[in-house]
């Protein structure tokens, strides 16, 4: 049995119900299709409102297809700012119209949680920095522009901190790199090497993913004085965008041919290779 909490009240009790078995099975191989779609169970996806589901496996057949695809019994689907999400988010969504729910009218309800669904799909979210924040200059970069060493490090070693000398790929120090270039493949790989979607409690470096679709992939770090800066390949590390101009969003600076955002990450110490 798969149950389905909508998370969007704040003082009464979410609505939930159970998915049929030809619904589960779905559900399943929508995840399978796209395991990234999933978030821990403390992921940030909104504030007031819909923030997404919370999907519970609570017999053993399911818990066990759960299993097999390294998934926990009690995650998370969609949200606020997860658009990579929206159509899974919309069937779980849909599965609710048949149900019995503790609801006198649930239609403006629905209407609210899908309202907030379309429109993740055309934002590409909000700057959220997790705290404490590792903050490294926004002006000097002598660390990372040095001839001896400025071709060897990419934009992965800027966002990780870690000057390996090696144009680190994401996935490589874990022993399972990305496949494809896209949001999904490349910040799995990420994850893998100890990059997380949540706050750490000691020390965060605030990162962000950006994708060139089908081509290649670039990293954004959040540095001091509330302006980000990268390391465009072997190039030097810098404050500016495309158009020359501070960054102080990574959502919205020109980024050129990178037009996919994916979505913010934090770490601290994460080896890359």
């Amino acid at each position: 049995m798969v149950t389905v909490e909508l998370d969007i009240f704040s003082g009464r009790p979410n609505p939930r119900w159970t998915l049929s078995e030809r619904e589960a099975r779905q559900l399943t191989e929508r995840i399978r299709a796209d395991p990234s779609q999933l978030l821990p169970l403390n992921a940030e996806t909104g504030g007031l409102g819909y923030r997404g589901f919370v999907v519970r496996a609570e017999d053993t057949g399911m818990a066990d297809d759960w299993k097999r695809l390294g998934l926990p019994p009690v995650v998370r689907l969609g949200g606020a700012f997860q658009p990579e999400a929206a159509e899974s988010s919309r069937f779980l969504l849909h599965t609710a119209e048949s149900a019995r729910l503790d609801l006198r009218d649930p239609g403006p309800v629905f209407a609210e949680a899908e309202k907030v669904i379309i429109d993740s799909r055309d934002v590409q979210g909000v700057v959220t920095i997790c705290y404490p924040a590792a903050l490294g200059s926004d002006t000097d970069f002598t660390f990372w522009n040095g001839a001896s060493y400025q071709p060897y490090n990419n934009c992965y070693n800027f966002a990780s901190n870690w000057r390996t000398n090696t144009f680190a790929q994401p996935g490589r120090a874990s022993g399972s790199m990305y496949t494809t270039i896209d949001c999904a493949n490349v910040g799995a790989a990420a994850q893998r090497d100890g990059w997380l979607t949540v706050c750490r409690t000691d020390a965060n470096y605030n990162v962000c993913l950006v994708i060139w679709p089908g081509y290649d992939y670039h990293w954004y770090r959040y540095c001091a004085n509330n302006h980000w800066c990268h390391k465009p390949g072997g190039t030097a590390a810098r404050n500016t965008d495309n158009s020359g101009l501070l960054i102080t969003n990574p959502e919205t600076c020109n980024r050129g041919g990178y037009t996919v955002f994916c979505g913010y990450y934090r770490g601290y110490n994460v080896s890359v290779s």
